[in-house]
């Protein structure tokens, strides 16, 4: 089969946009907004949402398939239920999902959110992601977070509850005053709460980030490069011991049909 057949029968994964945050984190470069002080118009980004919905997907209507959905941003759980259930909806109308079908969304660890995951699931979304990033209650609160390492371990908990099997977690490492011992030690106790995936990262200093400007003023100091190398090292062999593979550049996974594949289609 030739380049452009493969490709025509290439799977879509399609990836969705929410803005707005109830907080800015200091390492964060995505496209966000705080939440305006008169509170989200639901109904009017989700009217947005789906006009590019259909202007994206529309090309691909009759040779292509849904293989995941992914809503990301942003804090997508700051959404309302029924209008995710409406997107997905309109996705698939657009473009058939495959019958498994991966449809992820983002949450924060706190109450609010994750009080919303069964609502959500009954929405369309088959599989939650949530942002703990660190165990370390100063280091989030410097880092602008607005939950407790215990919120976020709760979070993960709540969660399995809902989506069995399918919970994934994110975690950082590289953040100012970490060592590597307290690096090992959060992520083996992370461990302790994992469903059958994680993704790991290096925290980045982006330009135009806080945490750009404060680094820049000298007013954070990171871990030097090497103790930062030994950090992913450490992470690739303790979650190997735990069970988990490293799939991808920042994916980890206790078995192949939990591997993320949204993930695996960049």
């Amino acid at each position: 089969m030739s380049i452009a057949g493969r490709l025509q029968k290439t799977p879509l994964s399609l990836y969705v946009h929410w803005p707005y945050c109830t907080f800015l984190c200091k390492f964060c470069a995505f496209s966000k907004a705080r939440v305006p002080q008169q509170g989200i118009d639901h109904s009017r980004i989700t009217r947005a949402l789906i006009r590019e919905l259909q202007t994206v997907l529309a090309p691909h209507k009759h040779d292509k398939q849904l293989r995941s959905i992914y809503f990301g941003g942003g804090t997508p759980s700051l959404s309302l239920p029924r209008h995710v259930g409406q997107i997905i909806e309109q996705a698939n109308m657009l473009v058939p999902l495959a019958t498994d079908a991966e449809i992820t969304l983002e949450s924060n660890p706190t109450l609010a959110e994750t009080s919303k995951m069964r609502e959500f699931r009954a929405a369309g979304v088959t599989r939650c992601s949530i942002g703990v990033q660190t165990l370390n209650d100063q280091t989030l609160a410097r880092m602008g977070r607005l939950h407790t390492g215990a919120d976020g371990l709760e979070a993960v908990d709540r969660a399995r509850e809902v989506f069995p099997g399918k919970v994934t977690f994110d975690m950082i490492f590289g953040f100012s005053g970490q060592t590597l011992q307290q690096w090992e030690n959060e992520l083996n106790q992370a461990l302790n709460h994992a469903d059958k995936h994680l993704s790991v990262y290096q925290l980045t200093v982006e330009p135009g980030t806080p945490l750009f400007r404060d680094r820049r003023a000298n007013r954070v100091l990171l871990p030097a490069d090497d103790v930062q190398t030994q950090m992913y090292e450490s992470a690739v062999e303790i979650c190997r011991e735990r069970g988990f593979r490293h799939y991808e550049v920042s994916s980890y996974s206790a078995q192949p049909d939990a591997e993320s594949k949204h993930n695996k289609g960049y």
